[in-house]
Order: structure tokens, then sequence, then C-alpha cells
């Protein structure tokens, strides 16, 4: 192929093919034509028929015969849900009328309606806490059970006490551990004992509850505020009067107000309104008439010398006067850092921990204390370990496991072949009626040894509850000493327990032919004596922990 032949060829036109037609082909295309100078489409014509050719129907002219709308008193329509609801009577799945009756329907569904009466809370994260937690016995209430347990010899459930305690957040002692590899750090007040995980809330907590332990706080007589004060910020929870942005007490009184009702001062300020009327200012300045004063108190008064033949004259107080920033500032300096500790571990009373302004650690005893209502395991344990420590017995009733039981004596077999006869006839008649009570014990030995003294009977049958050759249980049942006694409840204190909880009775059943005994006087025969009861203790400072078994 020669060269001449690859040029006619390939050419060197690089243009694209419809540039190299003829331009005249294009311009026929679009002569003709007329396009919108908006859009840039092409113009076509409407069709025949379409919506806007239509003619619209003739205006319906007004209907004389129809009668007048009626008018109220005034002489002003009535709204037409109230014309309607006037002439058609109200049916089931209408929507709710206007007026009264819509505020009545509204108060019937209380749920749809927003809640007004909690405050604002920001919901944030809470990181988990790493740390342990225990819950552990108050020792001045298991000071009160040991002593009941001491001077009686019946056998008491240990879930019973548990429940003493956990009923009652006083009475128990939470004990945080931060684990060794993480940098948490628990911050406590050794007045109170109150606890958080930061520095800050701890200072903010004993700068607000423990300033008046350091100063006498009064109130002085002061002139009003002068200035120019273009609104003033009114408390909407309270009614109280916070001050004026730009006045020197602002910033404390809404710290003041915000501490007082449970919310940081972020949240606080979105309930403040502002009021910009001179009425509003004026009523604040005659709130701010008096002015608050502190004073310390270790410092005495001095003592002016008497003349002879004259009354001593009264102590005059020179103690120097401060404000709320000097107040605070000397505080900070000389009060503050004996009051603040931090450890790696610190035991308050549960009361005292739910108190505290951490999410993390209320989170944490929270769960903590649901799982202990489900299973007490760190306070059964720590129970169980404080009643060995005192040499008491725990076993288990009817089975290896059954119901645990803590007593002051040790289950004993007894011998009853070289035994008086009163021993004897009260051993024959729990071992031929199990789960008998004490009552138809001294009921039923009445009759036997109708030649006796009943008093002596019954000081003759206590050596038996004492030593554990019967054993005597909380609420009277009685048992033979084995490997695990039997026990039962009785109707009554079943009963007690479904109404605690919250569950109907079921229909009573008939009662065994054994309570149908009539009971013995008071005076002759003893009765079991009632449970011990658990008194809430005072508030337990961090440094002080329980004693672990």
């Amino acid at each position: 192929m020669s060269d001449a032949e690859n040029n006619e060829s390939f050419g060197f036109d690089f243009a694209p093919d419809w540039a190299r037609k003829s331009a005249d082909e294009y311009v026929s295309r679009y002569q003709g034509k007329t396009y919108d100078e908006r859009t840039g489409r092409e113009e076509r014509p409407r069709r025949e028929g379409g919506f806007r050719d239509r003619e619209r129907p003739p205006r319906r002219e007004f209907d004389r015969s129809r009668p007048p709308r009626r008018e109220n008193g005034e002489g002003e329509r009535r709204p037409r849900r109230e014309r309607n609801d006037e002439f058609r009577p109200r049916r089931e799945g209408d929507r709710p009328r206007e007026g009264a009756d819509r505020q009545h329907e509204a108060a019937e569904r209380p749920h749809r309606q927003p809640r007004t009466d909690r405050p604002f809370q920001r919901r944030e994260f809470v990181k988990p806490l790493d740390a342990e937690l225990r819950i552990l016995p108050n020792q001045k209430n298991l000071g009160m059970i040991i002593k009941t347990l001491q001077a009686t010899h019946m056998a008491y459930p240990v879930k019973k006490f548990v429940n003493l305690f956990l009923d009652n957040p006083q009475a128990c002692l939470a004990r945080f551990e931060a684990k060794p590899e993480t940098d948490t750090i628990f911050w406590s007040c050794k007045t109170c004992g109150f606890v958080a995980l930061s520095e800050a809330d701890v200072v903010a907590h004993v700068m607000s509850a423990h300033l008046g332990d350091v100063f006498d706080i009064t109130e002085e007589a002061c002139e009003a505020p002068s200035g120019t004060f273009p609104c003033v910020a009114k408390c909407t929870i309270t009614g109280e009067w916070v001050g004026a942005p730009n006045h020197h007490n602002y910033k404390h009184r809404v710290a003041e107000l915000a501490a007082r009702a449970g919310m940081s001062e972020k949240d606080y300020l979105r309930t403040v309104e502002m009021c910009r009327d001179p009425e509003s200012v004026e009523a604040w300045k005659q709130t701010e008439t008096k002015r608050t004063v502190y004073k310390l108190k270790q410092a005495e008064a001095e003592v002016a010398p008497a003349a002879e033949g004259e009354e001593a004259a009264p102590a005059a107080d020179v103690r120097p006067a401060y404000n709320r920033d000097q107040a605070e500032a000397i505080f900070r300096r000389d009060i503050l850092p004996t009051l603040v500790a931090s450890a790696k571990h610190v035991c308050v009373p549960v009361s005292v921990a739910q108190q505290s302004p951490s999410l993390a650690l209320k989170l944490l005893l929270k769960n903590t204390l649901r799982d202990e209502q489900r299973y007490p395991r760190s306070l059964f344990f720590a129970l169980r370990g404080a009643f060995r420590h005192r040499k008491f017995t725990l076993f288990r009733a009817n089975d290896a496991r059954g119901p645990e039981f803590v007593a002051n004596m040790i289950p004993t077999p007894f011998t009853a072949e070289h035994v008086v006869r009163e021993l004897a006839e009260a051993l024959k008649y729990v071992s031929e009626h199990p789960l008998c009570t004490r009552v138809e014990l001294m009921t039923a030995l009445r009759e036997t040894l109708a030649d006796m003294d009943i008093n002596i009977v019954a000081r003759q049958i206590a050596f038996l509850f004492s030593k554990g050759h019967i054993v005597e249980y909380y609420n009277g049942v009685l048992a033979m000493p084995e490997a695990n006694p039997r026990f039962r409840k009785l109707p009554e204190e079943m009963k007690r327990e479904r109404e605690a909880a919250g569950v109907e009775s079921k229909k009573a059943e008939p009662a065994p032919a054994a309570e149908e005994v009539t009971e013995a006087p008071a005076e002759e025969v003893a009765e079991a004596p009632a449970e011990p009861v658990v008194e809430p203790a005072p508030e337990v400072s961090a440094e002080s922990e329980p004693s672990e078994a």
C-alpha cells in the first residue's frame, strides 16, 4: 500500500462526524418552531378538549328559601363544631368536643397528657463503673440481732434477717472497691459520708451542706439595691425572685436555688422567667433589704471588764463579718482540705450512696440492690459469716436445699429411757405429732399430766428446748432434732405473706385437727416471743468499715 492511498483513506480531519456534515440539515430541522425563553423547551399547541379548555359550570346562586344561621346572644356566629353538636347526639367513637367536654375526656386519659410535675432532666450516656460492690450489714443493727439470738433458743430463718436489712437502706452498707487496673477514685466527705466520682461534686456538697458548721449565718438589715436593672429573673418552680442578672448576688442565688431543686445550674436557668416591667423590678428590690452575714464560730466574743459595784456588761461580739465570697474563700483555704478524702474503696450507708450525683455509681448500686432482692448473695454470706463467728448453729430444714435457720443451740437427739415422766411424755408427743405447735404440746400435757402443776411441767420442757432436744422455731412449730429438722409455716403466716406480696388469697383450706385445740391460758403457757425488729442506725462515715467474719 502506497503513502498516497494511506493519506486518502485515513485523512487528517479529526472533527466529529456531525461536524463533517453540512449545516443545512440541522438548520432546516429547527426552522418554524418556537421555544420558551425561561425553560428552553419547545412550545407545543394544546390539545383540544383539555382541562383548561373546558367551560366552567355556572355559579350556584344563593338559596333565599333556606333559614338564616342561628346566632348567639351577642350577635356573633357560633362555631361550626358547636352548632353541629347541638343538633346531632354524641355517639361512641366520635372525636372529643371542645371546651369542658374535651377537658373532661383529657382528665380520663392522664397517660396522654404531658407530665409537668417533674423537672427537666438531661439524658446522657452512662459508662458502666469498673468497680465491685458488696452489700454488708451495719454493725449496730447486726449487734441488735445477735443480742436477740443470744437471749433465746428459737430458730429464726436467715432470709428474714436479710429482708430486714434490705427493707431499711440505713441498716445496709455499700462497699465500693475499684479495680486496681482502672483509674477510678472515690471521693467522699468525712463528715456525712457523701460519695461521688469527681472531686468537684464533693466540694460542691461540702460548700453547700457544711458551711454552716463553721460559720454562724445571720441576716442584717441593709439598703435596697441601687442601680439600673433592665430585667429581673423569677423562678417558675417556686415563684421566688432570683435577682437581676447584672447584680453581684445573682450567681450565688442561682446556685442556691438549683441545689435546692436538685438540678444543675444550666438546667435550672431554663426554668427561669425574665420580667422586664418596672413593678417586678421594684418587688425584687423590696426582698433585698436584708443581707446574709457569716461569722466564724471558733472565735470567742470579748467581755469588757466590769467596775466595782456595776453589773458586768453583755459580751461584745467583735467577730469580723464576711459576705458569701469571703466566707467561701476562708472555708476553701482552711476547712475544705480536712473534709474531702479520696480512695480506691469506700464504705457508706446505702441511703447515703443513693444521694450521690454520679450516675454511674447510682446505676451500679441500683442494679446490685435489684439483684440482692432476687437472690441476696452478698448480704446472705455476710450474715452467715457473722453468725458463725458468734458460735451460732446454722442448719437447713426439711432437706439439704431447704430454708436455712440460725439458732443459739445445737439440735441433739435425746434418749428418753431414764428421764422423768414429764420429759418423756413431751418427747413422745412431739415424735408422734410432728410439726405440732407449743400450744398444742402444752394442751396435751395438761390432759396427760393432770396430777402435776403445769408451770413445773413448762419449766421442765424448757430444758429440752434450750439444749436442742426439741427444735422450736420462731412461729412456735416443734420438730425433733435431725440432720434436717422438719418445718412448716402456719396458715396465718402464709396469709400475711400473700397479702404483703399483693397476691389475692386463695380459698382457705380446712385447718388440721391439731389446730382446733383450745389454747391454754396466757399465765400458764409461755408464748413464743416476737420477731426481732431492726432499728435504723445513724449514718456511718466513709472511713468506718464493717468487720467481716
